[in-house]
């Protein structure tokens, strides 16, 4: 997937560092960082982590999710499962989406096509085109993070709204949920017909009528098991992303790289959620593979505040 870039191409506008603090270019993500905190290199060895299929095996599990996921949306349509299934199938479909995040930072397969395919089961089980990840997210969200002026436009930011003011008064995190994803199907349409011919224009026009096709489909073949097991788990997610980046990055001051965004430790974060409390870790090394979050945060966890942990750390 040669045409859409998979990391930011410029570093986040932060306010100038204090002159005691010796800062670096961090090359995978273009932010400055401390030095001493990079370069990471894992300590695990990389013939352990790579595969032949698969940039990581233990995205094994990443796979499987996609595939538990969808095969029980599939199976719940088909078979009328009664209604409350709906609710495992939410949760599935939760897990799913945190893979097509990570699937959208760094490619799952080393094969072009399976990464595509992987993005379209993705697109037709919780409505959101990789594609739109990767303008949306990727390169515009990691660029910009928080930004909203005439140099800088962070379509996720809560402070690009009217009335709002950076930083004492965002956007409420009701409207800001509500809006989201229309905000954010709206920008990337706007980006993709600014490219036609493009790469990414084929691709994501692909994706679309590919997905919003067999979804036409399956909607009209059984609108009730559509609505069931399809349009609720995609109205949960449309609402959940809004929800998970307002928390993200809530409160925090955008100063520096290390109050960039709030760091989550919990356990269900870590166990279920790939790893995406490590959230400062996350935006300083956006393409650092989620299985390696926690090594990282364990070199840059003494330069973040304690204000960005949801639990304060240990004194």
């Amino acid at each position: 997937m040669k045409e859409t870039s998979r990391q930011p191409r410029r570093g986040l506008q932060f306010s100038k560092p204090a002159a005691s603090a010796h800062f670096v270019t961090d090359p995978s993500s273009g932010l400055q960082v401390k030095h001493g905190a990079l370069p990471f290199v894992s300590t695990h060895g990389r013939a352990k982590r790579r595969g032949r299929i698969l940039c990581y095996k233990i995205d094994m599990v990443s796979v499987s999710t996609v595939i538990l996921a969808i095969g029980m949306q599939l199976t719940a349509y088909f078979l009328s499962w009664p209604w409350f299934a709906t609710l495992p199938i939410m949760l599935a479909v939760r897990e799913l989406h945190l893979v097509e995040h990570n699937h959208a930072h760094l490619p799952i397969f080393r094969q072009a096509m399976l990464n595509e395919i992987l993005g379209w089961l993705c697109f037709i089980s919780n409505g959101v085109p990789l594609e739109c990840y990767e303008l949306h997210h990727v390169q515009n969200h990691h660029r910009y993070t928080q930004q909203f002026n005439d140099n800088a436009r962070d379509w996720s930011s809560t402070f690009g709204f009217t009335g709002t003011h950076y930083p004492d008064k965002p956007i409420g995190r009701t409207y800001y949920c509500a809006s989201y994803a229309l905000l954010a199907w709206l920008h990337c349409w706007i980006e993709v017909l600014r490219r036609p011919g493009s790469p990414v224009f084929r691709r994501f026009m692909r994706s679309y009528f590919l997905c919003i096709g067999i979804s036409a489909a399956l909607l009209i073949i059984d609108p009730w098991n559509y609505f069931l097991f399809f349009a609720i788990p995609w109205a949960m997610v449309y609402i959940g992303i809004g929800s998970n980046n307002y928390d993200h990055h809530q409160n925090c001051k955008l100063t520096t790289p290390y109050n960039s965004a709030n760091v989550d430790l919990r356990f269900p974060y870590r166990l279920f959620g790939f790893n995406i409390g490590y959230h400062v870790e996350h935006h300083m090394k956006p393409t650092l593979h989620w299985s390696l979050l926690p090594e990282y945060h364990d070199l840059i966890k003494k330069d973040i505040p304690p204000d960005n942990y949801v639990i304060k750390p240990p004194a």
